[in-house]
């Protein structure tokens, strides 16, 4: 099972029941074609990968493509990300999310559709197990000023994006946009431990 229908599962989402065995996914929003969950799956094959993908097309895509290669630890799931993080995973339940080049909407009426807001960071937050990392690519100069403002606002712990994406592969954007010579803006955060209850 690769693709997840809402319908025939527990939610919020118990990883064991979707993967075979509990250990908290990486979440790739957005997963397009599936470039970087496939390549995941090929270089970490240990990880539980989930993608979320709104379009029809790219969700079935990848689905075909993950079974034609035998991938095992690839799930995919066709709703938002709002509705992922809001509804159907569990607080502290998440160990990475993967957000790269998301639509910029660079029209200032549209800026309320933008992924990147106080709210979504917010439930994305929470949904991290402690230790978790956000981690943040865009093409966009003006939205990459606003996803600094966004997260350092937040309660997530900036750090210094250089090491953390040696192990990853690129998305097809990002090859795309380097081959363009376009600047790209990297950003990474971390939740924090949770703090000891007291009696």
């Amino acid at each position: 099972m690769i693709a997840i229908d809402l319908n025939e599962v527990s939610v919020p989402l118990v990883w064991e029941e979707l993967f075979g065995w509990p250990d908290p996914p990486d979440v790739e929003i957005g997963a397009g074609k599936g470039r970087f969950l496939l390549e995941m799956a090929r270089l970490h094959p240990d990880r539980s990968l989930l993608g979320v993908e709104r379009a029809a097309k790219y969700h079935e895509m990848v689905c075909r493509r993950a079974a034609r290669r035998g991938i095992e630890s690839i799930r995919m799931v066709r709703t938002t990300a709002e509705d992922l993080f809001f509804r159907l995973v569990k607080p502290s339940s998440v160990a990475r999310i993967h957000i790269y080049f998301p639509d910029p909407w660079p029209k200032k009426r549209h800026h309320k559709r933008r992924l990147i807001r106080p709210e979504a960071v917010d439930a994305m937050a929470r949904a991290l197990v402690p230790g978790g990392r956000l981690l943040v690519k865009t093409d966009h100069p003006d939205y990459a000023e606003v996803i600094g403002e966004v997260l350092a606002a937040s309660s997530l712990t900036v750090e210094d994006p250089a090491s953390h994406f040696e192990d990853l592969p690129e998305t097809s954007y990002e090859i795309k946009y380097r081959r363009e010579d376009r600047p790209i803006w990297a950003f990474v955060c971390r939740r924090g431990q949770l703090e000891p209850r007291h009696a």
